[in-house]
């Protein structure tokens, strides 16, 4: 039952004693018998409050792994009901590891947030994952050694940031949707961990327009040059010239990795794309069509590298839609209040 409590009242008996007595201070309260103030304020306008949650929080800079500085997470958890409300609310949601794109380079993780507050208030924490870049010395294989380092910690602290650690959804964009893919089909590599392979199942992958095969972008049109060791590529791999017949490509390539049993793909990609070319994504369904590994690819019709197209309502309910497919979500109201 609600309680009142009527702060006039504490008012005028302050101004007559003119704070002359001892103040007779209260005891707390607890959440579920606070009483609520029925001061009256002249001139107020009154809104009735709702305070059931709306809106997402975001934690930022959360340190995964402190070997190196950078190795930070900023995280979206979908609306819940905060501990001082009364309300025990224990849901755990598909977690959604987000790999920003940067040309392998430093990334700029909140970059996409805005964006990516829409998918958490569906009921998805979404994780943004930095790794260390290019030019802080990153190298191949360390992007996908830090997304599975940054796994581990999320796995390790579900209940913290409500997540359910067996639903987990790679997506990235370019350079992150190259790491998201080599994270998914790598699982049972040690040469892709810090620590032991975990063999993790993930739920599915999501790929916005990424990379496929690194040795061979520059057999398409591009405004790029994709092989110099002053180029991107040649900075992932220690600022050497690409070698396409060397070893280390072969091991660098995602067709190499893909294997049946592999979770489902969602592919996007832009007809007009000047950085990461079309066919790029062309042979990566061509290669998951030859495992038997499920997979959707939307074409983007006239659409570049990394533009807001792609975050359109229509792309957006077709990756909500693919979510809902390959996830179970958490209920929408409180398991116990």
């Amino acid at each position: 039952m609600k309680s009142y409590y009527n702060c006039d009242k504490l008012n005028d008996d302050l101004e007559v004693s003119q704070l002359s007595t001892q103040p007779q201070y209260l005891a707390p309260f607890s959440v579920h018998d606070f009483p609520e103030d029925q001061t009256l304020v002249p001139g107020a306008t009154i809104l009735i409050g709702d305070d059931t949650p709306k809106m997402p929080m975001c934690f930022t800079n959360i340190v995964y792994d402190d070997r190196q500085p950078g190795l930070v997470l900023d995280i979206l958890v979908p609306p819940v009901y905060i501990p001082e409300t009364g309300v025990n609310d224990q849901r755990q949601f598909p977690l959604i590891i987000w790999i920003q794109g940067s040309a392998f380079a430093t990334q700029e993780i909140g970059l996409h947030l805005p964006h990516l507050v829409d998918i958490a208030q569906q009921g998805y924490v979404v994780a943004a994952v930095a790794y260390q870049g290019s030019d802080k010395g990153g190298t191949f294989p360390s992007t996908i050694q830090d997304v599975n380092t940054a796994i581990d910690f999320l796995v390790a602290h579900a209940k913290d940031y409500h997540i359910d650690p067996d639903q987990l959804v790679l997506w990235g964009e370019s350079s992150g949707a190259y790491t998201a893919i080599m994270t998914a089909a790598t699982q049972n590599d040690a040469a892709f961990f810090k620590t032991a392979p975990k063999n993790r199942t993930f739920q599915a992958v999501i790929d916005f327009y990424g990379p496929t095969r690194l040795q061979d972008l520059d057999l398409a049109p591009s405004i790029q040059e994709h092989r110099s060791a002053d180029s991107w590529v040649g900075a992932y791999f220690g600022h050497q010239a690409i070698d396409p017949t060397a070893d280390i490509m072969q091991q660098a390539d995602p067709v190499t990795h893909l294997h049946a049993g592999l979770p489902p793909f969602l592919i996007f990609h832009g007809t007009l794309d000047m950085i990461v070319p079309f066919q790029q994504s062309v042979l990566l369904k061509k290669a998951l069509d030859a495992v038997n590994v499920p997979n959707q690819f939307v074409t983007m019709q006239g659409s570049n590298h990394g533009t807001d197209a792609f975050w359109s309502p229509a792309a957006k309910t077709i990756v909500l839609s693919f979510l809902a497919d390959h996830t179970t979500k958490a209920p929408t109201l409180p398991v116990t209040v």
